[in-house]
């Protein structure tokens, strides 16, 4: 085996370890990381519209709308229509909406420093470094699925990281 193969495989594994200890962490709020992160993009970008949503978050329109319609069915979203344009509806959080993104915020942060507590700030940056390389060449390359990775230009990993990094520090 070569160490690529390695490394991917270790990264795969990574990659589901934090999926379900974030699926465990989240679910006492009633939702799980995705409709978490998709409260945060709409408290972000208020009165985006659905499919912007879905190119942010990197899903298929389908899974947004069937996320969407989970999130308005639980009181946390309502949707509106453009005034211009029927077909398009517009997303606003909820006041319901807006306590479930304080609640989340608190738990993912707690999530987050035990998931890197074994690392430095310099090894957290390095790593956040080469993530954000490698997202950007596998979303260059025509050979692979454009959307693999989510690049920080679309609110993914490297722009959380960032902003929980820049506005919490862990205790070391």
């Amino acid at each position: 085996m070569n160490n690529t193969y390695e490394l991917s495989i270790a990264l795969h594994r990574l990659g589901r370890q934090l999926h379900r200890a974030y699926h465990r962490g989240n679910h006492h709020n009633g939702h799980y990381r995705e409709q978490s992160h998709l409260l945060f993009l709409i408290a972000e970008n208020d009165g985006i519209i659905q499919r912007d949503l879905a190119e942010k978050m990197d899903v298929r329109p389908s899974s947004m709308t069937e996320m969407v319609t989970k999130m308005e069915t639980a009181g946390l979203i309502i949707r509106q229509q453009d005034k211009k344009d029927q077909r398009i509806m517009h997303l606003f959080l909820t006041e319901q909406g807006k306590e479930s993104i304080v609640k989340s915020r608190e738990k993912d942060i707690k999530l987050t420093d035990n998931f890197f507590r074994g690392l430095t700030e310099e090894e957290l940056e390095e790593m956040l470094r080469l993530t954000e390389k490698l997202c950007a060449y596998l979303e260059s390359t025509t050979e692979m699925e454009p959307d693999i990775c989510m690049h920080r230009s679309h609110g993914g990993f490297g722009q959380r990281m960032r902003h929980m990094m820049g506005h919490h520090h862990r205790d070391e």
